[in-house]
C-alpha cells in the first residue's frame, strides 16, 4: 500500500512545505464560485477512505471547509477552469462515482481545465488547459501536459497523470491493478483496499481482527498488517490510532501504543524522533507536530493545514493570484 502522500485525490493535496518565492499578491476579486462539489467530495471520501479523511481533515465538516477555501482561492485565478458549470459537473460525477473511480483517478469531470496553454506561468492547476501546473515546492510553476502511461510523475501526485492513471511509489504514471491482477508496488500498484502479495498479485485487505493475508498498510480504512498470519505465528489486522499535537505517533511508537498517526494533519505532522526509521513512508517513532494556520508565519520546516503551503513567509492556499 502506498503512503499517505500518494493518496492525494483529485486536485486537492495535503499540507505542503515551504517555498523560497516571494510573490506579489494582488487583491482578491469580489466574486467567487459556489464550490458545492467540496461537500460531495468529502462525503465520497468518508464513504471510501474514512481513515484518510480523518487523518487529513478530521471529519466531513473540516474537509468541506478546507476544500471550499481551496476552491474559492483557485477560482479567483486568471484563466481558472473552476467555473460554476464545471463545478456542477464535478459534483454530479461524484454522486455516481464508485470508490474505484476515485482511487483510480477516473473522474475527468473533476479535473478543472483553464485557458492557459502548456508553458504558461501558473499558480494552480485549474488555470491550465492540461489540468496540471508543475511547480514542485515553488509558488509559481508552468502549465504542463499530464503524463501518459510510463511517463514520470516527479511530484508523486495523481494530478500529474492522465485520467485513469495513478502515480506509483516509483513515480511512474500507471493504470492501477485490480484484485487478482499482476502488481508491483513501485511500477504497478494495487487499488486502495487491496495490496500486492509476495506472489505479485493484488489481493483484498482484511478488517480489524481478521488474520493477515500479508504485510501492508491500508490508509483507506486505517488497518495495518505487519506480516502474513501463519499457524506458528498468528497475525491479526490492527486498527491505526490517531493522536493530537505533542503526542507520540508512528508505526511502532512504543509503550504499548498501537500504530498511530496525527489527525487532523496526517502523516506530514508525525515528526520522526531520533533512532526511528521510515516504513511505508511513515516514521516508526515520532511526535505529532503543531500545524500552522492560514495567515500565520511559517518557514521551510513548517506544516500548514491541508491544502496550504508556506508562501512568502505565511501559510496560504496556493493560487494563480500569486503569479500574475
Amino acid at each position: 500500500m502506498r503512503n499517505i502522500a500518494c493518496l492525494t485525490l483529485l486536485v486537492l493535496a495535503p499540507a505542503c512545505g515551504g517555498s523560497s518565492s516571494t510573490p506579489d499578491v494582488p487583491d482578491a476579486a469580489s466574486t467567487t464560485q459556489p464550490c458545492d462539489h467540496a461537500a460531495a467530495l468529502c462525503t465520497k471520501l468518508d464513504q471510501c477512505a474514512p481513515f484518510f479523511l480523518k487523518a487529513i481533515y478530521g471529519d466531513v465538516t473540516g474537509c468541506t471547509d478546507r476544500l471550499t477555501k481551496t476552491c474559492i482561492a483557485q477560482s479567483l485565478s486568471d484563466g481558472s477552469g473552476m467555473t460554476e458549470s464545471n463545478i456542477v459537473a464535478c459534483e454530479a460525477a461524484l454522486t455516481t462515482a464508485t470508490c474505484d473511480d476515485v482511487f483510480a483517478n477516473n473522474l475527468p469531470a473533476c479535473t478543472f481545465r483553464g485557458s492557459y496553454a502548456d508553458g504558461a506561468t501558473c499558480g494552480d492547476s485549474s488555470q491550465c488547459a492540461s489540468g496540471f501546473c508543475s511547480h514542485g515546492s515553488e509558488v509559481c510553476g508552468v502549465c504542463t501536459a499530464k503524463g501518459a502511461a510510463g511517463a514520470a510523475c516527479p511530484s508523486g501526485s495523481n494530478d500529474e497523470c492522465l485520467t485513469g492513471l495513478v502515480c506509483s511509489s516509483g513515480h511512474v504514471c500507471v493504470a492501477p491493478a485490480a484484485v487478482g491482477g499482476a502488481c508491483d508496488d513501485a511500477t504497478a500498484p494495487c487499488l486502495v483496499g487491496s495490496f500486492c502479495t509476495t506472489a505479485k498479485t493484488c489481493a483484498l485487505t482484511v478488517t480489524v481482527g481478521q488474520e493477515c493475508p500479508g504485510g501492508y498498510l491500508n490508509l483507506g480504512d486505517g488497518t495495518l498488517c505487519w506480516a502474513k498470519s501463519t499457524a506458528a505465528s498468528p497475525q491479526l489486522a490492527a486498527q491505526i490510532g490517531t493522536a493530537g499535537t505533542g503526542h507520540a505517533c508512528g508505526l511502532a511508537p512504543g509503550n504499548g501504543l498501537p500504530a498511530t498517526l496525527c489527525a487532523p494533519g496526517g502523516v506530514a505532522a508525525c515528526t520522526q524522533t531520533a533512532g526511528g526509521i521510515s516504513l511505508f513512508g511513515i516514521p516508526t517513532t515520532g511526535q505529532c507536530a503543531a500545524l500552522t494556520p492560514d495567515g500565520y508565519q511559517c518557514n521551510a520546516t513548517s506544516e500548514c493545514f491541508a491544502g496550504a503551503q508556506c508562501i512568502a513567509g505565511t501559510c496560504q492556499i496556493p493560487s494563480g493570484r500569486y503569479c500574475n
